[in-house]
């Protein structure tokens, strides 16, 4: 197995690249898949964190019917609770959303710059919000590309709360509105209540380069909004981009980030030059993510038993001032010995682990949804001996919400006898979160993650301490943990 690590030898905030691979690959076949996992790390970034001015925020709420009445009020505290936390100098606004979209704050629309007064104004505007209308996503968006792209600012971002189903789109309106909004914010949405669609709302946030994720107590809505608006704000190198170059003959199959969150970049690429691809991974802030690349090999063009190169990664980015990494290649070396060619990269075992788990626990959600109880039951079982070897309490406890667990080893569990449709979908959106591989400090000293999803303690002092609570979105990650194994934001800034 192949890992490299060029942070550069000069000190001081910057961004890391490892690559990790099973190089070996038989050499007896014609053409084959070499895939690769991708460990982009940023640090220091939040140093020369971005004034207000960088910023500006869209806050989208869900103002239909169905929100009446105990989440519209969760949603007018939640939304005040955001609005406290954007600095001065943020350009920001309100906007309503029902089957169509209404900005509620500034009052003369367009967007507002933060400071004691308009924040004020916008709470007040918050409490005013009122649960009449339908649902129409596109138009929300639309309104929100509209007021973001008069604005300078680099780092652009909406946060949208739903209740329901997109019932006012016509078929297709929305997929156009989204590669409409692509290139121009990044959006993180919530679900809340029972209505609903987990798949919906991550192929919005998919495609925007956020994330989705359920509310599960009403009022935990405003601290969910804080989190949000804090990871957002903490942001602050508008973009930065793979680059994959590969040899003659070979092409780039797949490119997809695994972790915290998954979205398939592949048909984002942007050719720059011959064999050389750029892949937009928006903002950045003191975190790390791991992508999949997947390159095609041929056999018969190399020599045995030497490491070839089978192409290279870089990182780039336009602002100024930022380290960054040397390329790392990616390598593939034909061998005719079984031994070694049947090796498999921990990184790449624990997320094909992962996207078991994930199919078992969405063909659990579906059983349930057709009323087939059995095989719900059989689904979730494996799902949740899944989760529980690969270390994934998250989905454990979303699980648990659907099934009383007998045996978490074994997958022996029973369902539940009232299952409410949010934890089903809560458990649906949890199939897009991913904790991060080699998260504890032995891997991040290069030592080989074994595939644990669970990172190992990295030394005996730190065995039995306490996990670390993320400042940013409160979920708990092991002791010795360097970044949250939930949103990929570094846990060492103050310990």
């Amino acid at each position: 197995m192949s890992t490299t690590d060029h942070a550069g030898a000069e000190a001081g905030p910057g961004i890391t690249l490892k690559v990790n691979q099973q190089k070996y690959l038989p050499a007896g076949s014609a053409e084959h898949e070499m895939h690769a996992v991708l460990t982009v790390t940023a640090r220091g970034l939040r140093a020369g964190a971005a004034a207000g001015p960088e910023m500006a925020e869209v806050i989208v709420i869900d103002c239909s019917s169905s929100m009446w009445p105990m989440k519209i009020t969760a949603a007018q505290r939640a939304t005040a609770a955001a609005v406290e936390v954007l600095p001065d100098g943020t350009r920001f606004a309100i906007v309503e959303g029902t089957h169509e979209a209404r900005v509620v704050y500034p009052g003369s629309g367009g967007l507002a710059v933060a400071g004691p007064d308009t924040r004020a104004e916008a709470t007040r505007a918050a409490h005013r919000l009122v649960a009449s209308g339908g649902t129409s996503v596109s138009a929300w968006l639309s309104l929100a590309r509209e007021l973001l792209d008069a604005t300078p600012a680099p780092l652009r971002h909406v946060l949208l709360l739903t209740d329901g189903k997109n019932e006012h789109d016509a078929p297709g309106v929305l997929d156009r509105v989204l590669a409409q909004c692509v290139d121009h914010f990044t959006c993180d949405a919530r679900g809340i209540g029972d209505e609903w669609d987990a798949k919906e709302l991550t192929r919005i946030t998919g495609r925007l380069h956020g994330a989705a994720d359920a509310v599960l107590v009403e009022g935990d809505l405003a601290e969910e909004f804080r989190a949000v608006l804090r990871r957002a704000l903490g942001r602050t190198l508008p973009d930065l981009r793979l680059r994959i170059t590969h040899r003659a003959g070979s092409r780039i199959r797949m490119v997809k980030q695994l972790s915290p969150t998954e979205a398939d970049l592949t048909a984002r690429g942007r050719e720059v030059e011959a064999h050389t691809r750029e892949y937009p991974t928006r903002a950045w802030g003191d975190e790390s993510r791991q992508y999949q690349v997947c390159l095609t090999a041929e056999a018969g063009r190399d020599p045995k038993g030497e490491d070839v190169q089978l192409g290279y990664v870089e990182l780039v980015v336009d602002a100024p001032g930022v380290r960054l990494p040397e390329p790392e290649a990616i390598l593939v070396h034909w061998t005719d010995d079984p031994a070694l060619s049947s090796r498999v990269d921990p990184h790449l075992d624990h997320f094909a682990r992962q996207a078991e788990m994930k199919r078992a626990v969405t063909a659990g959600c579906e059983a349930l949804d057709d009323g087939d109880r059995a095989a719900a039951r059989e689904e979730l079982g494996r799902a949740v001996r899944l989760a529980h070897a690969l270390g994934d309490d998250r989905m454990v406890r979303r699980l648990e919400n659907l099934v009383e667990i007998e045996d978490a080893a074994a997958g022996r569990v029973r369902l539940r006898d009232v299952i409410r449709p949010l934890h089903v979908q809560s458990a649906i959106v949890s199939t897009t979160h991913s904790g991060l591989v080699g998260a504890s400090a032995g891997a991040r000293a290069g030592e080989p993650s074994g595939g644990a999803g669970r990172p190992h303690p990295s030394s005996p002092d730190r065995a039995g301490a306490p996990d670390v609570v993320c400042r940013v979105c409160g979920r708990r990650s092991p002791a010795d943990a360097a970044f949250c194994t939930a949103c990929g934001t570094e846990l060492r800034e103050g310990r």
